[in-house]
Parts: C-alpha cells; sequence; structure tokens
C-alpha cells in the first residue's frame, strides 16, 4: 500500500489518500508518504503544513495567527439561555428601580 498526503495553497493538509482505496481518485498533487508518517501527520493533521517540499511542524505564531482567523464559536442554547436571562434581570431590575424611585417621591409628598 501507498500513502499520500495533500495540502492547500497554504500548505495546511486538506486529505490523506491510500492508493488501495482511492485508486485514481488521489489527487495528481498529493505528496508519497511513509506508513509512520501517515500515522504522525493523520493523528494531529492541523500542526502540520508543507513549506516548499518539506512538511514541518507550524511554529507557534503559525497557530495563533490560525486561531486568530478562524470565526468565533456558535454559542450553546445553554449561552443562550444565560444570555436571555441575565437580559430578563436587567429589566426587571430597571423596572423595579422606577416603582422604587416612584414609592420615594410618594413617600416624601410629592408628584411624579
Amino acid at each position: 500500500m501507498k500513502y499520500y498526503v495533500d495540502f492547500n495553497e497554504r500548505g495546511s493538509i486538506t486529505g490523506f489518500y491510500v492508493d488501495e482505496i482511492h485508486g485514481e481518485n488521489i489527487p495528481e498533487e498529493a505528496i508519497p508518504i511513509t506508513v509512520e508518517q501517515w500515522q504522525t501527520y493523520s493523528g494531529a493533521a492541523s500542526l502540520y503544513k508543507l513549506d516548499e517540499e518539506t512538511i514541518r511542524l507550524k511554529t507557534e505564531q503559525e497557530l495563533a495567527d490560525e486561531a486568530a482567523a478562524l470565526p468565533p464559536a456558535p454559542k450553546s442554547p445553554e449561552q443562550q439561555r444565560i444570555e436571555q436571562l441575565e437580559a430578563d434581570n436587567v429589566s426587571l431590575m430597571t423596572a423595579m428601580a422606577d416603582i422604587y424611585e416612584q414609592l420615594i417621591t410618594l413617600q416624601s409628598g410629592g408628584a411624579s
């Protein structure tokens, strides 16, 4: 069996191929690799990149830049519910503050 790895234009791994499985569907630009390399790269594909002719670990800065470029993760239903409850609490506290001010005004004999 022959193993292959493919990369995008930024050098990040986009896929792995095995000749006995993928046959003619292996991209022409895919690079042959050993079984040991396949085991290493497939276990943490996001950590490796093609740098000209060399497959290497990405630097800490490259990983940080990639992470910073990712869109924010969608909020979970729990996060959405917490935000709604917090907004509801603010509304209730504002309403209570208004009522409190009216009570103070009534107690002091003033009109609102």
